[in-house]
């Protein structure tokens, strides 16, 4: 740098570089330390995929907002050690990342996945420039995925926050580890009794940590793919196999037991099981549970007559009212499904408005308009539609 000064020569200029490794840099090896006294390792993220390139994940306590990175290693990542529920991850700046950071549309997808095998989905990525300076795209108050170039000629920084997509999430088959222990789905599935259905969980726990374990502390959560959560249900549990783990479960006990849901009919798949051995704790194990949605209840008819008179010019007897269909199957009418009797035996159908058969759909209704030949000599008929009867008295 020169200025334009008697003296000539030049001045220094100070230059932030960020600092680089090559062997991986040591972080705290010390566990979790829960309530109960156990201790847990620390599940880390392994690798990145961005776009159909992988990036391994190295670990990294930054100091005074220097962020480590791989020496001469493109396809290394670093992440913030201890961000769990926004996963920061920061990557050594090329053009080649830079560009491929700025190009994210709503519908690519980066996946992270964990040193317990789980593969975490985020999408949704939204990418700008903050500066260098600004701790945000740190804050830890939603999951998520915040991808930070590091490095490069801009004074901004760029960034790019991603929205964790627990539908698209991908568990290690049914087993997953958390806070030592493991966790196997053996089964799911919906439960009829009545008119409300349940989701009924099968699971296997087997305790790997130093202590036992207390189900009563356990947060075990369903959430659908609207993103509604249920809670567990005693009734819904009462449904299953094994019942609910009430008993605490011995360091290197192995057990199996049920969680049940009261859930909607119209449960929006796919659904996500969350299961919390300590509610407290960031660690979860999330479980995707296919989904058969249950059978539709038969239809339900109900039945209104609206009005029932003699025509004496045409000798028949007119009937008009309307059919309900209450249930969540579709509901025909054929013509064997209405008669009219007497003691004088069964009237013959003259003229059925609108034409039979009928059929009405699951919470539609049907006005209909009967005309049967008018018995001779009788003051009272009964009318059957569907088992619904009706008695008509003092026919002229």
């Amino acid at each position: 740098m020169q200025r334009d000064r008697p003296t000539g020569g030049s001045e220094p200029l100070s230059v932030g570089k960020l600092p680089t490794f090559i062997s991986p840099p040591t972080v705290p090896a010390e566990p979790v330390i829960q309530g109960n006294g156990v201790s847990i390792t620390t599940v880390v993220p392994d690798s990145l995929v961005l776009n159909s390139k992988t990036f391994s994940v190295i670990p990294v306590m930054p100091e005074e907002g220097r962020w480590p990175i791989p020496a001469e290693d493109n396809s290394a990542a670093v992440w913030v050690y201890g961000t769990m529920v926004n996963y920061v991850v920061g990557l050594p700046y090329s053009d080649t990342t830079e560009s491929m950071l700025a190009g994210l549309t709503s519908a690519d997808r980066i996946t992270l996945t964990l040193s317990n095998g789980n593969a975490l989905v985020f999408g949704s990525p939204q990418a700008q420039r903050v500066p260098g300076d600004d701790t945000s795209p740190m804050e830890q108050h939603r999951p998520g995925l915040t991808m930070i170039l590091l490095g490069g000629s801009q004074t901004n920084r760029l960034v790019v926050r991603s929205r964790y997509l627990p539908e698209e999430s991908l568990a290690s088959e049914n087993e997953q580890r958390v806070l030592g222990l493991t966790v196997t789905v053996l089964q799911s599935g919906i439960v009829e009794t009545g008119d409300n259905p349940y989701f009924v969980i099968e699971y296997r726990l087997a305790n790997g940590s130093d202590a036992q374990v207390d189900p009563a502390t356990f947060s075990l959560t369903l959430e659908d793919g609207s993103g509604q959560r249920y809670q567990s249900s005693v009734e819904a549990t009462a449904q299953g196999q094994n019942g609910a783990l009430t008993i605490p479960v011995a360091s290197g006990e192995t057990v199996e037991g049920s969680v049940g849901y009261q859930v909607p009919r119209d449960l929006q798949p796919p659904l996500t099981w969350v299961f919390r051995a300590d509610p407290t704790a960031p660690e979860a194990a999330r479980f995707v549970l296919p989904y058969e949605p249950p059978a539709p209840l038969p239809a339900q008819p109900e039945v209104e007559l609206r009005d029932a008179f003699v025509d004496s010019q045409r000798d028949v007897i007119v009937f008009s009212g309307v059919i309900r269909n209450l249930g969540e199957s579709a509901l025909t009418v054929m013509l064997d499904n209405v008669k009219l009797t007497s003691n004088a035996g069964e009237s013959s159908l003259q003229a059925p408005t609108p034409q039979l058969p009928w059929t009405v759909e699951a919470g539609g209704e049907q006005e209909f308009e009967l005309q049967f030949s008018r018995p001779a000599g009788v003051q009272t008929v009964l009318l059957d539609i569907l088992g619904f009867t009706f008695e008509i008295e003092g026919l002229p």
